[in-house]
């Protein structure tokens, strides 16, 4: 009789254990496309800063981040994107950064090249919903060694809308 209870407490305490992992993992999968998104409004003629601070990175890993773009009403039109450098750092010189619209790479440059002297234009199309989206990939390679450790890169980004 001792055991029958010993087993019914086991069972009952190891299929709470797998509600809560089951309910965990299904919260992770849901919230996860949302932790690195960015929701922004744009019309022609905005421009929206977008800062990243203290951005860091260990050699083979990257940071994503999805840009979602929402407007009044369908259309197309270019956008520019200007980096700006608002601290020191040492990562920009051995990080990269990718702009990906609509599954295509658009940019692909080293992060301090583009602080420099780039500005990054591509065109968006806001489809019947009013919606579109970009992601931006900052990465690190592999091949890069004990030079970036502990280093950091602080800068904007601003998002300006024109229809040129």
């Amino acid at each position: 009789m001792q055991k029958n209870k010993l087993m019914q407490v086991a069972i009952l305490i190891g299929s709470v254990l797998i509600i809560i992992g089951i309910s965990l993992m299904l919260w992770s999968i849901l919230t996860n496309d949302e932790r690195n998104a960015i929701k922004i409004s744009l019309d022609i003629g905005d421009s929206k800063p977008i800062k990243f601070e203290a951005l860091s990175l260990i050699p083979g890993d990257e940071c994503e981040y999805s840009v979602k773009l929402q407007r009044s009403r369908a259309e197309r039109f270019d956008l520019s994107l200007d980096f700006v450098e608002i601290g020191d750092g040492v990562l920009k010189d051995y990080a990269r950064v990718k702009i990906i619209a609509k599954d295509d790479v658009v940019y692909d440059e080293l992060l301090a090249n583009t602080l420099e002297n780039e500005r990054i234009l591509f065109s968006v199309d806001f489809g019947e919903d009013k919606n579109t989206e970009f992601r931006i990939v900052y990465y690190l390679p592999l091949d890069v060694g004990n030079e970036v450790k502990n280093a950091e890169a602080q800068f904007e980004m601003v998002l300006t809308a024109s229809n040129e």
